[in-house]
């Protein structure tokens, strides 16, 4: 498969196929140029609705045509685009070794109804869609990258329930696009601040335009840099902006789309157009760009939620931030150290088991109980005639303990340290 600037290109019937039938494609989508055989004659024209039976056909005649197929861009391949998009960046919310992202979106679940919606629909031109399918297909891992720093990007507005109209999908390409020029070799895993930055910026402006994103995306990937924060003792990456051109996702990204890109027809976010829309984008994008810097630096993970929460908070009082959206963000860095400070309690407490690991805090990450995992009724710390009963699987959190099957556990009285300790952690 091959994603090129007009649309999507098979040249193997199977993959076509299999493209087709697994997205729920049949009857919704048609060739952009008909399908001829080694002679030149047409056996499938161009703009007919790929159907089972025309699967068949080509499927008994295959080796006796050229194998090409290119597929027109519609409505209902842009829907699929936009699904499959979104569902690969929701997936780094549920992913939980993400766990700050995992913190900033669980609590605000009510508004995590709504963020399906607003990922879908920041994808609503063909030229957006199919160039981010296209980095999806081919560099996952900077995928990932970009998908993080949307989500970063939006968190931080979400937060706060603005009225703006479009404030949430602008902040959410902001960080999307605002390092999409530097996958070449992983650069992007660098630290990018003061000059390294401003030149990685430059290029990633230059395709944001070609993607033709709104001017306040543009305007705050083009000034968000330029509070001129610093890393103390970081050396920032080493930014050759002729190299990065020549990088083929670049030069692909570059040469736009030679399609019309019309917009998709789904409703715009409620509100109403504010001056202020562009300002909080802008900001919203600082916010996120301080916090992916910093994340990248970490190697201590037990001790990140303190460093975030003290760098952030002391940044924010020096005014690099707006208030409005600092002050609910260090709310969240204050929960999400707690729940870390929570977290390294409770494996400190099933450390203590006389038969390790047996001990298992339930349920992660709130835990408010003991049980003995393994059922070692021998041991001296079973409470005896207080089993728990499991009734639905459990999942740990994050990489913490492993997984707990349905069935009845006997408690231990680890659970009294537990209580002590967890009170006095939250106090």
């Amino acid at each position: 498969m091959k994603i090129t600037n007009a649309g999507i290109e098979f040249l193997e019937f199977n993959e076509f196929k299999n493209f087709a039938v697994d997205y729920d494609l049949l009857g919704s989508v048609s060739l952009s140029e008909p399908v001829v055989d080694k002679n030149g004659n047409i056996l499938i024209k161009e703009k007919v609705a790929i159907k089972e039976n025309i699967l068949k056909k080509l499927e008994g005649m295959e080796g006796n045509y050229i194998p090409s197929f290119k597929l027109a861009m519609s409505k209902d391949l842009m829907r699929m685009l936009r699904m499959v998009l979104s569902k690969a960046i929701l997936s780094r919310i549920e992913d939980r070794s993400n766990e700050f992202i995992f913190h900033l979106y669980e609590q605000n679940a009510e508004r995590m109804a709504s963020l399906k919606g607003i990922i879908q629909n920041s994808f609503y031109s063909k030229s957006l869609a199919l160039s981010f399918f296209r980095i999806l297909l081919s560099h996952k891992e900077f995928f990932n990258h970009l998908a993080d720093f949307g989500l970063l990007s939006l968190g931080s507005v979400i937060q706060k329930q603005y009225g703006f109209k479009m404030v949430n999908r602008f902040s959410f390409l902001a960080g999307l696009c605002a390092d999409i020029s530097v996958s070449k070799e992983g650069l992007y895993k660098q630290s990018f601040f003061g000059s390294s930055l401003t030149s990685a910026v430059n290029l990633s402006l230059e395709i944001a335009r070609k993607l033709n994103l709104p001017e306040e995306v543009i305007s705050a990937i083009n000034n968000h840099g330029s509070n001129g924060f610093e890393i103390p003792d970081v050396v920032p990456a080493t930014v050759n902006v002729e190299d990065l051109r020549k990088h083929q996702l670049n030069q692909d990204l570059l040469a736009g789309s030679g399609m019309e890109d019309d917009s998709s027809d789904d409703e715009e976010e409620a509100g109403e157009y504010a001056d202020d829309t562009a300002a909080v984008t802008l900001d919203a994008l600082k916010i996120a760009r301080y916090i992916m810097e910093n994340l990248k630096l970490t190697t201590d993970k037990e001790h990140v939620s303190e460093k975030l929460l003290v760098m952030f908070t002391y940044n924010a009082e020096k005014g690099l931030f707006r208030k409005d959206l600092a002050d609910p963000m260090i709310d969240r860095f204050k929960e999400f150290d707690q729940a870390i400070k929570r977290i390294r309690t409770i494996a400190e407490i099933e450390n203590k088991c006389k038969f390790p690991p047996s001990a298992w805090a339930y349920p992660k990450p709130k835990a408010a109980q003991i049980l003995c995992k393994d059922k070692n009724y021998q041991c001296p710390w079973i409470v005896n005639g207080w089993d728990l009963r499991i009734i639905s699987p459990q999942d740990p959190f994050g990489h913490i303990g492993t997984s707990l099957d349905v069935g009845t556990y006997p408690k231990c009285a680890l659970e009294e340290e537990l209580h002590a300790k967890i009170k006095y952690t939250d106090s």
